[in-house]
């Protein structure tokens, strides 16, 4: 006896890198448990679902009476082909009317489907596809789908993109050229490891006769000419459909299901190809306007995903935050390919508009804190490299956005500034949002002062205290001007001023600015704010920098307290409070209260911001100096050492702050002896201060002092 068969299209020549898939099918065909055994096999169009259920049936045809294959996009479709099933098995005669040929076939599957293979060949989703399962037997049934969706009814087995080296394996056998490996992964990457693209491209470079890299080339410059070449679409997939009219297809067909599905899905795809919040579009959907944002209300946009993940144009996935595993995030992601053919749905005047609505709509959900707030950090880590992609170019914004272009820009180089303490990223993004506020704002108008001190603060963060003055004094002008002298804007400007000087070893001019500030923060936000906190933690710095200890020490203690209040025991600022009250109690010589608190800082920063963050250096250093005092050198070194690391690679070799830990582990080294590899730090500390800050400020002295005594074997 011959198997009977009716398999209708050919496995490619060169079918590669199933393997796996191959193995689950015959595992979920294996595991009847006394029932039908359905497997479902999905994943995106194109990536070859339908000829590896043809590759599977073709390498198991010896193992069953018959191999059936039904397609199973239309209910007309299925009936008939279970129809002819029947006849060519001789359960049915062939003038047998429909419906009791179908009832017959259905029940000979229950009793007689031993030995028998259904295949239903693209499959709309499994409520269409159940009344026509057998109900019982021994048959098996293997199903292919874009919908994923099948735990209810079949084992499901994802079918995924190829890597690239599968890619270039497959890419290199079809065309033949074997010595075009690194061009092949390339190529191989930017098709996204969609089978049918692959094939698509291998099939254009042997008909023209050209390289890998030129038909890589060619599909930079131009993509959608290049996914849509019908001559070289094969016929083992979808019908010689290309990969464009594959996906437009599928897009059609998931717009039919809900009015938000091709709007939601052009403007994903004009995102970075990144995983996408949903919290955008959620919370955003406003921004969008009408009849987009009433089509995402409610349940609108879960059902919205649905549909498109029904016809597997989005993956809908769960992401944990990095740092907060209890944080999560519903994100959409889209393949490279299908952003490219839904993106060019949007073109012109069109495209801008949606421009500018994602921008307005980012802005929207932008968290306002992430400077000061790091309860905000995991919103504006799943916000980055979408944000960054839309606004980080020097492209021309969207008109009429302007102002929300420039908040993302600063939100941005915040995170960076505050968040990761990665200093030269956030310059670029800053100078773009200054250059945009002073066209469409005006150069004295008081968003443009923000960034102005905003832009001062990174400069003097990474030690350029010249650049940074003329800017906060810029800033301070405007806010005294269009806010008022007693505004609290003006008074952080006359904060952030007064920081400056006292960096510059100009303790005496700092001192009235920080006075002030405390003042109008006092009356403006209250004796129990964050702000009045800073402030009071600023004007205790200089004061104690003035040698007034005593006046000091209850300044810092009353910013703790409201910091622990206010903020809670884990915020980096009060952590920031209990290293300025420790080091005040260390030079008022209460070594053993300061220690806990200097220690209690280093896990607050750690727990907060990271090993690798600026501010661990400065709490590091901190806690080695006491520990030194108390005569642990051996437990202060490597604290030093650590910080000096950290400085080096986060803030540059030439930072202000690089020299300190120089100038620290060097006199470290010369305490214990080791005088010959502590002279090099002390004469690389002097001179990045003199560079810096001058040859007169107090820290340039300090080594040059430092140095002159190299060999006397004592510390700093």
């Amino acid at each position: 006896m011959f198997a009977v068969a009716n398999i209708p299209i050919r496995v490619p020549t060169h079918f590669m890198g199933r393997e796996e898939p191959l193995a689950a099918i015959e595992a979920g065909l294996g595991r009847d448990e006394g029932r039908v055994a359905i497997t479902a096999l999905h994943g995106l169009r194109g990536v070859g679902k339908t000829v590896l259920a043809a590759a599977y049936a073709e390498l198991h045809r010896g193992d069953y009476r018959a191999t059936w294959w039904i397609r199973a996009q239309s209910e007309p479709t299925m009936r008939a082909d279970l129809v002819a099933l029947g006849v060519r098995l001789g359960w049915v005669p062939p003038d047998e009317k429909e419906e009791p040929a179908l009832a017959a076939v259905t029940e000979r599957l229950r009793h007689e489907g031993e030995g028998i293979l259904l295949i239903f060949d693209n499959a709309t989703d499994a409520d269409a596809l159940r009344p026509y399962l057998p109900r019982g037997g021994a048959a098996q049934v293997l199903v292919t789908s874009n919908a994923s969706a099948w735990r209810g009814v079949a084992e499901p087995v994802e079918i995924r993109l190829w890597p690239k080296e599968i890619g270039a394996d497959y890419l290199i056998t079809r065309t033949g050229h074997e010595a075009q490996r690194e061009a092949a992964e390339d190529l191989s990457e930017a098709l996204g490891g969609l089978p049918l693209a692959h094939e698509q491209a291998a099939a254009y470079c042997e008909r023209l006769e050209i390289p890998l890299a030129e038909y890589r080339r060619r599909f930079a410059a131009a993509p959608m000419r290049m996914l849509d070449t019908e001559r070289d679409a094969p016929a083992e997939y979808h019908d010689k459909l290309t990969v464009a009219k594959t996906f437009a297809l599928a897009i059609d067909e998931a717009a039919k299901l809900h009015p938000a599905v091709e709007p939601l899905l052009v403007h994903a795809a004009l995102l970075a190809p990144e995983p996408i919040p949903l919290f955008l579009f959620a919370e955003g959907r406003e921004k969008f306007g009408e009849p987009l944002a009433s089509a995402l209300a409610g349940d609108g946009l879960d059902e919205a995903v649905a549909a498109l993940r029904s016809f597997a144009l989005v993956d809908r996935e769960t992401i944990f935050d990095e740092r907060e595993l209890a944080i999560l995030t519903d994100t959409i992601r889209l393949h490279r390919l299908v952003r490219e053919i839904a993106a060019a749905l949007c073109t012109g005047e069109a495209r801008e508009d949606a421009r500018r609505k994602l921008v307005e709509a980012l802005a929207a959900v932008y968290p306002d804190e992430v400077f000061n707030d790091p309860n905000t950090w995991s919103r504006a880590r799943r916000l980055d490299a979408v944000a960054l992609a839309l606004v980080g170019s020097d492209s021309e914004p969207p008109g009429g956005a302007e102002r929300s272009v420039s908040y993302l820009l600063d939100g941005l180089a915040s995170y960076r500034q505050r968040a990761l303490g990665a200093y030269a990223p956030a310059q670029p993004l800053l100078e773009r949002a200054l250059a945009i506020y002073e066209n469409a704002l005006g150069p004295n108008h008081p968003d443009t002062a923000l960034i102005l001190n905003n832009f001062a603060l990174l400069l003097q963060a990474q030690g350029d205290l010249v650049a940074a003055r003329p800017l906060y004094d810029r800033a301070l002008a405007i806010r005294e001007k269009a806010l008022g002298p007693d505004h609290p804007s003006t008074a952080t400007n006359l904060n952030n001023l007064a920081l400056l000087l006292q960096a510059q070893g100009k303790p005496v001019a700092a001192r009235p600015f920080f006075e002030r500030a405390l003042v109008i923060f006092e009356k403006a936000r209250g004796p129990d704010h964050p702000d009045t906190a800073t402030s009071l933690d600023n004007l205790a710095s200089v004061i104690e920098d003035q040698g007034e200890l005593a006046v000091a020490r209850p300044l810092y203690a009353r910013a703790l307290a409201i910091r622990q209040k206010a903020l809670g025991p884990d915020h980096p600022e009060t952590a920031t409070s209990l290293n300025n009250l420790a080091r005040l109690l260390q030079a008022q010589g209460e070594l053993a209260t300061a220690r806990p608190l200097f220690e209690r800082a280093l896990t607050t920063y750690e727990k907060a911001l990271g090993r690798g963050h600026p501010n661990i250096a400065t709490s590091l250093d901190n806690l080695a100096r006491l520990v030194r005092a108390q005569g642990e050198l051996a437990v202060a070194r490597p604290l030093y050492e650590r910080a000096l690391a950290i400085r080096e690679k986060a803030l540059g070799p030439d930072h202000p702050e690089t020299a300190r830990s120089l100038n620290d582990l060097a006199g470290l080294l010369r305490a214990q002896g080791e005088l010959v590899p502590a002279r090099p730090l002390f004469e690389r500390a002097l001179m990045i201060f003199e560079k810096a800050l001058g040859p007169d400020h107090p820290h340039t002295v300090t080594v040059r002092r430092n140095l002159a005594s190299w060999g006397r074997g004592v510390g700093p």
